[in-house]
């Protein structure tokens, strides 16, 4: 078996990728597919939108993390190439929708026209839209680290929740381009969110099982309190614990998470990974829902509750008072 044409290959237009970039054009031709040459989605006063999970993404782009299609969708978004809303008739679902936007795509290729009759070359603003150092989002797993390092300034977890009620079908191709070129999945490789300061503490193999919890706790960390946590073997048990009771694909997200969570005991306690792992699933469900839990807050949810069941309670009382009377 051969990797060349075997299947249906991606296909992009080089023009295209040179402009906007390669990850943003390979995401941008297989929504547009999604949306001209299938009846997925829905149909919004005659404009089609898809709507996806970034896993499911994931299956049609095996060759990349989840993080790099979740950095691709929001390049588009940021360069006005893609529209996103919420069109599900429920208002508690958050699902997003997206379609392409032809009049920023067509002015885009217009421009870029005029820049190749004048011999300018495009400035392709994706290049420092997917730059790695600037991007909100974990350590990526499968990324050698680099010795020079950057600031862990540029480091911040993505909190970030999508729900879908459909998902496409595997397996589709996407459309070919009549002036595209061809893509193979070999070539494709989306670079490493950040660099590893090289002053950090603790394993930089990104083959070691704690390797992503702990790079993103310690970047969260230093951020916050300007200084390297302790590593040790302790920390690194910890972390396995971590690893096993929240999975891989969530523990680091969790993590630094943790770090920024605005608690007097927390902070009182330099945010240790005693706290965190006494109460790991309880940090999981408020990263997951994107809220914060203190001892204000869950008083002040304690209070309203309290105040609800007093209101029902005389509502009760009334209802119960009104029966008693229609017997006197």
């Amino acid at each position: 078996m051969s990797w060349l044409h075997n299947k249906h290959p991606i296909v992009i237009n080089s023009d295209m990728a040179k402009n906007i970039g390669l990850n943003e054009a390979i995401i941008l031709q297989q929504l547009n597919y999604w949306i001209e040459n299938t009846s997925s989605g829905v149909e919004r006063d005659g404009v089609r939108w898809i709507y996806n999970s970034h896993e499911k993404w994931q299956e049609q782009f095996p060759f990349w993390s989840t993080d790099t299609i979740k950095r691709g969708f929001a390049s588009l978004k940021s360069q006005g190439l893609i529209l996103v809303a919420k069109l599900a008739k429920n208002k508690s679902d958050r699902t997003n929708f997206y379609t392409v936007n032809h009049e920023k795509l067509d002015q885009l290729e217009a421009e870029s026209r005029r820049n190749t009759h004048q011999g300018k070359m495009p400035s392709c603003k994706s290049a420092k839209s997917t730059d790695a150092a600037v991007q909100s989002a974990p350590v990526q797993e499968g990324k050698s680290p680099s010795s020079s390092g950057a600031s862990c300034t540029d480091l911040h977890t993505e909190i970030t929740t999508e729900t879908t009620s459909e998902s496409f079908p595997d397996g589709l191709p996407a459309a070919p381009s009549s002036t595209g070129t061809l893509v193979s999945t070999v070539e494709v490789q989306a670079a490493p969110r950040f660099q590893i300061p090289a002053d950090m503490p603790g394993p930089k193999d990104q083959d070691c099982k704690t390797f992503k919890a702990w790079a993103n706790y310690a970047c969260a960390y230093r951020k916050r309190y300007d200084a390297w946590p302790v590593w040790n073997a302790k920390v690194g048990g910890q972390l396995g614990q971590l690893i096993a009771r929240l999975g891989a694909e969530n523990a680091h997200h969790v993590a630094a998470y943790y770090v920024s969570i605005n608690d007097a005991r927390l902070i009182n306690d330099c945010h240790s990974l005693n706290n965190l792992l006494a109460k790991a699933e309880a940090y999981h469900t408020q990263w997951a829902t994107g809220r914060q839990m203190n001892g204000r807050t869950a008083r002040q949810m304690e209070d309203t509750q309290a105040n609800i069941n007093a209101a029902q309670e005389a509502a009760r009382n009334i209802m119960g008072q009104g029966e008693r009377n229609a017997f006197l």
